[in-house]
């Protein structure tokens, strides 16, 4: 007779269905059903609560949550973002059998209720996972030890760009992502003003919806004269972003705070240079001269762009590089997935 196989329910939950990078890598899971693991993403928020506080904190979607999360027993439950620890912490003491992996997506808390809940959370869980070393170490310095996870968000493997290798290296940069006061948008722009200023055919695209910061955004475009060279092209889906992004020769994202950057990576792996700041994971994976431009000094990173858009020698060995960087690098899901059996094959809860 053939041995029964335990299959163990796996829910992700996350606070709401929304367009940034936690949700993509969540959502680009799907739902998975093997013999050992039957995986869902659930929200906790409908989609509209996305920057709506009247919505965000409504109590009744934290109490239907959690009791829709008791009542389905999950063996392992994943959480991400504090709105997400907060049913984490709840789930866990009501079921204590339940197994609790936190999962870190930032490498510093928002505010304090985040800190503390991300505190009580990653005491009671198994695991906490990240999207890098830096945030494990920021976030929970000395308490991660021998239960920290640094999982790969490399979500699909991104074909490069029709014209990756081939088109000479144009002045034409690209952003995607939130315009949210985080992404460092306004320094981006100066940055492309100053190479505007040397190379007039200098064209940036920014795709993405307003987190927040569009209107100064907008503002700064204007103050410096840009209008017409700067294109705010508003929210796509990725196979919109890869059409934009075949006319592009730089990914330029001046952040101030991120974790692993997927939209860097997605840009990587097609094909374009990064122009970043080294924030996060970014500084890990992106090379001053290797595979990307580096902004520590803006002047500095200024000449380092026009002298690559002066020898397309140089431009094409930075593009190469930044292409292979990923290569060979494990997959979101596989990693997660893996991440899960490795849980569950532990003891304990």
């Amino acid at each position: 007779m053939r041995a029964q196989t335990f299959t163990a329910k796996v829910i992700h939950l996350i606070p709401y269905d929304g367009i940034g990078g936690v949700e993509r890598a969540a959502l680009s899971m799907g739902s998975v059903a093997s013999d050992d693991v039957d995986f869902h993403v659930e929200t906790l928020l409908p989609p509209s609560a996305a920057f709506k506080p009247w919505i965000e904190w409504n109590p009744l979607y934290y109490l239907f949550t959690t009791l829709r999360l008791w009542r389905s027993r999950p063996t392992l439950l994943i959480v991400s973002l504090w709105r997400a620890y907060a049913i984490g912490i709840a789930v866990k003491l009501l079921r204590p059998g339940t197994r609790l992996v936190v999962f870190l997506h930032f490498p510093t808390h928002v505010h304090r209720l985040d800190r503390w809940l991300t505190w009580c959370a990653a005491r009671l869980a198994l695991q906490v996972w990240a999207d890098s070393s830096q945030t494990l170490a920021s976030r929970l310095p000395g308490l991660t030890a021998g239960k920290g996870r640094v999982i790969s968000f490399v979500m699909e493997r991104v074909a490069p760009l029709v014209n990756a290798g081939n088109a000479a290296v144009q002045p034409a940069f690209i952003f995607w992502g939130r315009i949210h006061p985080q992404k460092g948008l306004r320094r981006a722009i100066a940055l492309f003003a100053a190479v505007h200023a040397q190379w007039p055919a200098a064209r940036f695209v920014v795709i993405g919806p307003d987190g927040g910061d569009l209107a100064a955004v907008r503002q700064c475009v204007d103050e410096r004269g840009l209008l017409g060279t700067v294109d705010f092209l508003g929210g796509m889906d990725f196979a919109g972003i890869q059409r934009a992004a075949g006319k592009a020769s730089f990914y330029l994202q001046t952040s101030e705070l991120e974790g692993m950057a997927m939209s860097v990576v997605e840009a990587m792996q097609l094909g374009l240079v990064p122009v970043v700041t080294p924030v996060g994971e970014i500084g890990q994976y992106c090379r001053s001269g290797h595979n990307a431009v580096i902004v520590n000094d803006d002047a500095a990173a200024i000449r380092e762009v026009c002298q690559l858009l002066r020898s397309d020698a140089c431009y094409q060995t930075l593009r190469a590089n930044a292409m292979a960087t990923w290569r060979d690098k494990p997959l979101y899901k596989d990693d997660v997935l893996q991440a899960c059996r490795d849980v569950l094959q532990r003891g304990g809860h």
